[in-house]
């Protein structure tokens, strides 16, 4: 059984893996049993735990190192949301400086509309009133001469 231990034990710690329960029981049961197995087994035991608190650092790490990306790219989202709304919010307000301005422009126009509409009735009556007077200026030279 030890050296079924000792050569499981060896290809595990080269192999980089995890532990199973099986392999804590066999280094224990090897460890145990002392003898020349203790001093072969117990090396390959601490490396295996060392790879496999190395291991779980490196997994602790790249989780923080993600984590902290993700708290750089929800800060990126959450500004690039700021930036969009802002630019919404400009953009209807310059929708309502654009209504106004329309709204002036249809008022004006329509101003313009009357008055040239105005204009156009007192050049008829102008018309009307310069024929009236010369009519009566003939009338007046026909009387005199």
């Amino acid at each position: 059984m030890l050296s079924v231990v000792g050569a499981d034990a060896m290809n595990a710690a080269a192999a980089g893996e995890p532990l199973t329960l099986s392999q804590i029981i066999g280094y224990l049961v090897a460890a145990l049993v002392g003898g020349g197995a203790m001093w072969k087994v117990l090396p390959i035991l601490m490396a295996r735990l060392a790879v496999s608190a190395a291991g779980a650092k490196s997994e602790k790490d790249a989780i923080e190192r993600l984590e902290g990306q993700l708290a750089v790219e929800r800060q990126a989202a959450a500004d690039a949301r700021n930036a969009a709304n802002e630019a919404y919010k400009q953009r209807n307000d310059i929708y309502l400086d654009l209504a106004k301005v329309q709204a002036q422009l249809a008022a004006l126009n329509e101003r313009s509309t009357h008055q040239a509409q105005t204009i156009e009735r007192q050049n008829t009556l102008i018309a009307e009133l310069t024929e009236q007077v010369r009519a009566l200026q003939g009338e007046v030279r026909g009387k005199v001469a």
